[in-house]
């Protein structure tokens, strides 16, 4: 948390000591030159001696010291008079640290809204102690979008985009402006910059634009972005540029239109003014898939591939408006996409791609027929499979009426043979008569089909051909036995096993449970060769609750171990580690020790709210390179403790204890942040283990 530096000018001894767990003053000489540098800045020019006004200044300043970087703010008032008749003053400085600003709001709204400014003081000069910092958390949540103060004196809530185009160490007139007025103006424009430059962290970035409501003759004009002037002030004359104008005066030279409407109506959470449709492609094609959707920061897409139940599949390059699928699965496949900003998420109508096999030819068919089933409009000799079985039907009674005629003719042939033999004279001259009757017969009646080529059977009195395939074949054009193969084959359509995919490939062993904690999007937890692996985007740790997804062993209770493999690099505003907590609420208690780039951090949130932290920075000796780090949150007794440790045979404490009572079963396991929304952390877990 921030240091407290209460400095009058009618003491002159600084007292020093530290506040809660406070990561500025690491050393007693740290201490001692940032307090003299304070003591420098704390200075008042009472202009109610010479005619003025006298009147609040707050200031923003980013201070050097023996290398490193401190943001101060400060707040100035007349104090009245002394015990001897002395003008005397009140100064309170708060300091932060670059690793502590991006859980706070930015400096002019806690210059305008903490209620924590002491305004009387009859001490002596002092590092305030053990100080209460809850009401910095609660103005955690404030906004300044819409515009409004710059709607009401400017007429356009756009003009706070002026604010930030206008040159570094420009000077505005302030005259007509209250102190309160100035914050708001300042604060507005400060959270325009989430859509002026979305590459950066908003609330990072408006800490380096350092101001102060009032210059005054002892003033650096290097230490401010943006000074203020009043005219009864003489640093008026003094710093005043031929280009100084009135603050309310300033006008927004260029906006978009996502900027204009971000000014004029605030934040809004994604909706899709154009759905997906349903795409048909042919084989070889490549599908497109397109949605729009409108939202204030403007949203970001991720596309899925979804089942028939709704399990879906992340596309690792769908994260455009549009999704290109450059060799598409056969057969019906689903896809989704996910529109989110900070305000929240929405899904898309599932999209059907149906993909087609591409028409192919035969090469063995020089006349182009083709082995699709017919259409409507196919050629006259392409038939349907009841048109073929009829005529396999009709062919087989032909054939086998003209064998029984043929058999017919046989017997009478016989008969005729006998009474040839009987009558020999009479025989021979009726067989020679016959013979040259029945010749014209056999010939004129013949089928073209032998006994030998059509070998019959006679069931119940009626011969019937055995080899009617053999027959049918023969008698069907080729054509035709094409085109019936055509119809009688089962359309099918292959699909891909990865086209109707699970969440996930890998599950979590049993009794393991993944949670998303206040704001995550995207999350993603998988069990991989004996290992973790999650991913996901979160707002990161608060004083007012803890954003974070969380993968728990169920009836945990008596410790969680497990060690981070740092095969890639995690990215800074990150943290990865093990937790405990008593329940999933946002709120409930935690104890949670990871790490965050260079250092070692723990959290810590007790039964009564309290909330607090520590950081134990990380020796360089263990940095090139760090491969992995162990972390523990153990149970003593009737509280649980955490540890970390750069090998598990040198076991160090965290810092922090007492978070989590242990009066019955806890949750505890592995838990990640990205810090933001608009940031993904991809952490490893293995060797995880707990009883």
């Amino acid at each position: 948390m921030p240091q407290q530096l209460i400095y009058t000018s009618a003491q002159r001894g600084i007292v020093a000591g530290r506040s809660g767990h406070c990561t500025v003053a690491r050393s007693a000489a740290m201490r001692e030159a940032l307090m003299l540098q304070l003591e420098k800045l704390s200075y008042y020019q009472h202009l109610s001696l010479s005619g003025g006004q006298d009147r609040l200044i707050y200031s923003c300043r980013v201070l050097d010291i023996r290398g490193s970087r401190f943001h101060v703010l400060s707040r100035i008032q007349d104090a009245g008079l002394d015990f001897t008749g002395r003008t005397n003053f009140l100064a309170h400085h708060l300091v932060f640290t670059p690793e502590e600003i991006r859980q706070f709001p930015s400096p002019p709204i806690i210059l305008r809204s903490w209620s924590g400014w002491v305004k009387a003081w009859n001490k002596e000069p002092q590092m305030l102690e053990n100080e209460d910092w809850s009401g910095l958390a609660k103005i955690s949540g404030v906004v300044s979008v819409p515009a409004t103060t710059w709607q009401q004196l400017t007429g356009d809530a756009v003009n706070g985009y002026g604010l930030l185009d206008s040159r570094s160490g420009m000077t505005f007139r302030v005259d007509n402006l209250m102190e309160d007025q100035i914050l708001a103006l300042l604060a507005e424009s400060l959270e325009l910059l989430e859509l002026r430059d979305p590459r950066r962290d908003f609330r990072v970035t408006a800490w380096e634009y350092t101001f102060t409501t009032s210059m005054q003759e002892q003033d650096n004009p290097a230490d401010f972005r943006w000074r203020c002037l009043h005219s009864d002030n003489p640093a008026s004359n003094r710093f005043a540029g031929p280009d100084c104008r009135p603050l309310s005066e300033v006008r927004a030279q260029r906006v978009t239109n996502d900027e204009k409407v971000f000014a004029q109506s605030g934040r809004q959470p994604p909706r899709f003014v154009i759905q997906p449709h349903n795409v048909r492609v042919t084989e070889g094609q490549p599908a497109r898939l397109h949605a729009k959707a409108e939202g204030v920061p403007s949203p970001s897409y991720q596309w899925y591939a979804v089942d028939q139940a709704g399990n879906g599949q992340i596309i690792a390059d769908g994260t455009d408006s549009e999704l290109v699928l450059p060799d598409p699965p056969f057969g019906l496949s689903r896809y989704v996409v996910r529109a989110s900003n900070t305000q929240g998420e929405v899904t898309s109508e599932v999209a059907k791609l149906e993909c087609e096999k591409k028409l192919r030819v035969s090469a063995s068919q020089p006349d182009n027929v083709m082995r699709v089933v017919p259409k409507p409009a196919s050629p006259s000799y392409v038939k349907s499979a009841d048109d073929i079985d009829k005529q396999r039907r009709r062919i087989e009674s032909d054939q086998a009426q003209k064998v029984f005629e043929k058999k017919q003719r046989m017997k009478k042939v016989l008969a005729i043979c006998g009474v040839i033999v009987g009558l020999a004279i009479m025989g021979v001259v009726v067989g020679l008569s016959l013979s040259r009757h029945l010749k014209p017969k056999t010939s004129s009646s013949g089928t073209g089909l032998s006994n030998a080529a059509i070998p019959s059977n006679n069931v119940a009195g009626i011969p019937i051909p055995t080899n009617t395939g053999a027959s049918n074949t023969a008698q069907i054009p080729p054509k035709t036995m094409e085109a019936q193969d055509a119809s009688l084959a089962p359309e099918t359509k292959p699909v891909h096993a990865n086209t109707l995919p699970p969440p996930s490939q890998f599950v979590l062993p049993d009794g393991w449970t993944t949670i998303k904690i206040g704001k995550v999007s995207n999350p993603n937890a998988e069990f991989v060769s004996q290992g973790f692996n999650l991913s996901g985007c979160a707002d990161g740790f608060a004083a007012q609750g803890d954003n974070s997804l969380f993968v728990w062993k169920t009836n945990t209770t008596k410790e969680i171990q497990a060690a981070l493999i740092l095969n890639q690099p995690i990215l800074a505003g990150s943290v990865c580690g093990v937790m405990a907590r008593e329940s999933e609420k946002p709120g409930a208690a935690f104890l949670f020790i990871g790490y965050s780039p260079s250092k070692i951090i723990a959290y810590r949130r007790d039964d009564t709210g309290h909330f607090d932290s520590i950081t134990n920075e990380i020796p360089k000796e263990y940095l090139n390179p760090i491969k992995q780090l162990y972390f523990r949150v153990q149970v003593d007794g009737k509280n649980i403790i955490c540890w970390f440790a750069y090998d598990t045979n040198k076991w160090q404490m965290g810092g922090l204890s007492n978070a989590v009572s242990k009066t019955g079963l806890i949750m505890a396991g592995m838990a990640i942040s990205s810090g933001s929304l608009s940031n993904k952390v991809v952490a490893k877990f293995e060797a995880v283990s707990g009883n």
